[in-house]
């Protein structure tokens, strides 16, 4: 069994292929929802493409003959005429799957929410078969950080898509009575919260002075990370923020005010980034360094499942490299720009190679150029053939 992100498969996919030789491979994570065709063309038996906790349940059923394959839940494989088929994705209750394992003694970040009611073009999230929102609730929440205590993890983080937008009740704004009740109970058990910052990163629709007093008051993190992505508001429009550069920079401001530090996630070479996009977020990232704030920069990469999977990135811009060049040294940026750069041109060719459930891959003609030795290498590897 595999879970996978896409750097994830470029390093492991020959073993991939060697172990589904020799024994029956499942393959889960966001490179398996986005492509999965992909790791059943190297040798797969099922790939996970809803919510896990189900699928491996049932895999397990049919491994031991009690079902047959086609009755698992969330899941693709491919028949024996070669075609593709998906099985009927259903969606589980977070609370019947608490998330961690003391046999295995592992007790990673909570998670307190699944899916993201937004539909950024450039995240996986929305666009995946479990995009359904879900949330955990504050009852078990309370249960899992006792576990947590009684094996010294008393530093409690969570995941979630947008941290204060736990039990939100409408779009873009926060249920305050939610997030207070939930780190008064991490409280309680005597764990130490962190909410808003990552992996439970937020928007700035939810960030508002009462959400900050009782963060302030209950939480442990000094830092609340936002997503912007850019400086520019036209490019915030074309990949569907559904909020301005103007927003943002009133709660970094409001943040201030309470004492905390904003760490602000850009990326560099969004779809629809001109020149003047450029220029207005290479503007407002010098205005961010006079303030309390932290940047984390990022390199688009066209994620597997995303509208903008097919979009070919671009290296990082000059100018760009410019202003890491005069930041770098001030201790206010952070992130991994230039291995992400790399990413985003294996990612590309990886979805151009393969970019639909065809009986043979039928890659992008347009990515030839670009693409062309990563394509014979990937075939001479892992067997991967295009039909060119």
């Amino acid at each position: 069994m595999y879970s996978l992100s896409t750097p994830v498969f470029l390093e492991l996919s020959r073993e991939i292929v060697q172990v589904s030789r020799r024994y029956p491979v499942v393959i889960g994570g966001p490179h398996a929802e986005g492509l999965y065709w992909q790791l059943l063309r190297v040798g797969a038996y099922a790939v996970v493409i809803g919510d896990g906790e189900i699928a491996v349940i049932e895999l397990l059923d049919h491994f031991r003959g009690i079902i047959d394959i086609s009755q698992v839940p969330n899941i693709a494989y491919r028949e024996d005429n070669g075609k593709f088929h998906v099985t009927k994705i259903r969606i589980i209750d977070l609370d019947n799957y608490p998330g961690y394992s003391k046999l295995a003694k592992i007790f990673p970040p909570i998670e307190i929410m699944r899916g993201c009611p937004y539909k950024c073009r450039f995240c996986q999230v929305p666009w995946l078969y479990k995009a359904t929102v879900r949330y955990r609730s504050i009852e078990q929440v309370g249960e899992i950080v006792e576990e947590y205590i009684r094996n010294r993890k008393r530093r409690i983080r969570f995941v979630a898509p947008i941290g204060f937008a736990y039990m939100s009740r409408k779009l873009g704004e926060p249920n305050t009575e939610a997030i207070e009740s939930l780190l008064v109970e991490v409280r309680s058990k005597g764990g130490e919260p962190y909410l808003g910052t990552f992996p439970s990163e937020t928007r700035p629709e939810y960030i508002t002075p009462e959400v900050l007093r009782i963060v302030k008051k209950y939480a442990a993190n000094k830092r609340i990370a936002i997503g912007l992505q850019s400086g520019d508001n036209r490019v915030l429009n074309y990949i569907d923020r559904e909020h301005s550069v103007e927003e943002v920079v009133e709660k970094i401001d409001l943040l201030n005010q309470y004492g905390f530090q904003a760490v602000i996630d850009i990326i560099f070479g969004l779809p629809g980034e001109d020149e003047e996009a450029i220029q207005n977020t290479l503007k407002l990232m010098e205005l961010l360094l006079s303030k309390n704030v932290k940047l984390r920069l990022h390199s688009f990469i066209p994620l597997p499942g995303t509208p903008f999977s097919k979009h070919v990135p671009k290296p990082i811009h000059p100018l760009y490299r410019e202003f890491i060049k005069r930041a770098i040294g001030k201790g206010k940026i952070e992130g991994y720009w230039d291995y992400q750069e790399k990413l985003a041109f294996e990612t590309y060719c990886l979805v151009a190679l393969d970019p639909a459930p065809t009986p043979t891959p039928i890659p992008l003609r347009d990515a030839l150029s670009i693409c062309g030795d990563k394509w014979t290498k990937w075939y001479n590897e892992i067997g991967l053939k295009p039909k060119i």
